[in-house]
């Protein structure tokens, strides 16, 4: 078996998971993808304290909501309705929850890509995460300017990056908020903008969720 996925195994199993739930998650790419997220991010806080993990979990949070479905992954969603209104789907659960592994922890994309590989996602990974998830990691480099630029080559990515924006612009979670955090914040703002500007992702969630609702 995958070192790194032993690793996050025992992690589960040392918080009181049981084998069988872990086979069950391993089935599941949303889920391997919150295991991997957990396990590589355990430890982390953000500014204010908070474990770091909940930040991608309310990224992905901000992605369901976008399109209606509920915290459990459940709901009223209609998969090809959804691409056919250019709204991405497969890829973006995962990269929601994954965006800053690579980019914060020790945990490269091969590393990532070796787990998938060896839960059997082998091409589920390649064809929708892999782009995706080298796009949003940020080399720090590069000027962030150019960064979007880059998260703007995949839907996915950008997506994912507005999502990720939409977090980080909460007010209630920073701990001062001088000029810069408002200047900041306002540079966010911008981004979002062009982020959507690019796939105009949520006027083709609302023209979605209208058809939805009249079939």
């Amino acid at each position: 078996m995958n070192e790194n996925l032993k690793k996050i195994r025992k992690y589960w199993l040392d918080l009181g998971f049981k084998e069988e739930e872990l086979k069950a998650y391993e089935s599941s790419s949303t889920y391997l993808a919150n295991m991997i997220m957990e396990y590589a991010h355990k430890g982390q806080k953000r500014e204010n304290g908070e474990d770091y993990a909940n930040h991608p979990s309310r990224v992905l949070m901000n992605y369901r909501n976008l399109i209606g479905i509920g915290s459990d992954g459940k709901g009223l969603v209609d998969v090809d309705l959804l691409y056919h209104h250019n709204i991405p789907f497969d890829g973006v659960q995962e990269v929601c929850l994954l965006h800053d592994v690579v980019e914060d922890t020790k945990f490269t994309i091969r590393d990532v890509r070796d787990i998938y590989v060896e839960c059997g996602f082998k091409d589920y990974f390649d064809m929708y995460i892999r782009n995706a998830l080298e796009y949003i990691t940020h080399d720090k480099d590069v000027d962030y300017e150019d960064y979007i630029d880059i998260c703007l080559k995949n839907p996915i990515s950008a997506i994912v990056k507005l999502m990720d924006m939409q977090d980080n612009l909460r007010v209630i979670d920073l701990v001062k908020y001088n000029k810069d955090r408002y200047l900041r914040a306002k540079r966010y703002l911008g981004y979002t903008y062009k982020l959507n500007k690019a796939y105009h992702f949520l006027e083709n969630v609302d023209r979605y969720r209208k058809e939805l609702k009249e079939d």
